[in-house]
């Protein structure tokens, strides 16, 4: 299990690849994001993406599930903050296989919840050729393998 030390600034995960049909697309598209670019082809071929597209929150929803299985399920983390980041970088089209990776931009130990830390990834996709298709930064909790105890926190911070 992967608990706040488990992640060093400047440390890099591979997340996995996933494939995305035209069924996937059309599929959420209709539960999640009914713009007819993402449901119609016939409409997204009229549209200025000139053909179908994935919905950017379908991006989203795959990237973090690869995020999820490939380092998160198996970690002492205890939640998000949220996103500080979330950009839509390049359309992801029907066959477009997205390759995620997640960096950790900061990792600091909570100046409040002694035996936790926080981290800060840097979330990216590209697709097949290589083009980046998707980007977030979020911060995460994590719990600490060995406990600190608050002399030690308040030792360790400056004065």
């Amino acid at each position: 299990m992967r608990h706040f030390e488990h992640f060093p600034p400047g440390t890099a995960y591979e997340l996995g690849a996933t494939l995305l049909t035209g069924d996937d697309i059309i599929e959420y598209a209709r539960a999640w994001d009914p713009m007819p670019f993402h449901l119609d082809p016939e409409a997204a071929r009229r549209s200025a993406f000139g053909g179908l597209v994935a919905s950017g929150w379908h991006t989203g929803a795959v990237v973090m599930g690869q995020f999820v299985r490939a380092l998160l399920a198996d970690s002492a983390c205890q939640g998000s903050y949220g996103m500080d980041e979330v950009r839509f970088l390049a359309p992801v089209r029907p066959g477009d296989e997205l390759r995620g990776r997640a960096t950790v931009e900061e990792a600091a130990p909570h100046p409040r919840r002694p035996g936790t830390g926080t981290v800060r990834f840097l979330v990216e996709a590209v697709n097949q050729e290589g083009t980046a298709v998707y980007r977030m930064r979020t911060r995460l909790l994590f719990a600490c393998a060995r406990p600190v105890d608050a002399a030690h926190r308040a030792a360790s911070e400056p004065s």
